[in-house]
């Protein structure tokens, strides 16, 4: 029985720079929010970088979080996976 395509959105915050994504991450983690810190996605910038990953249905929630606490966005960017790439990816947001 060939496998079910799995598929899996995510939302990517990206940051001026690697010192405002660590701040992010601590941040929303310290308020509760699940995010985790990744290498900046090629489909979004062949810079080298750092951002977090946020389930969509709670991404608002920390957007928030950060303009009260001061950290700067540079964007917001959803990447679907697909598959085992899904799965992985689920883990990483205990999604």
């Amino acid at each position: 029985m060939p496998e079910r395509a799995e598929s899996f959105a995510f939302d990517v915050l990206t940051f001026p720079s690697s010192h405002y994504a660590l701040k992010a991450e601590k941040t929303c983690k310290d308020a509760g929010i699940c995010v985790a810190l990744i290498p900046l996605p090629r489909e979004i910038s062949a810079d080298c970088g750092v951002s977090i990953i946020v389930r969509p249905e709670i991404r608002r929630e920390a957007e928030m979080l950060l303009e009260e606490k001061g950290v700067p966005l540079d964007g917001v960017h959803r990447i679907m996976r697909e598959g085992r790439e899904a799965r992985t990816w689920k883990r990483l947001l205990n999604a």
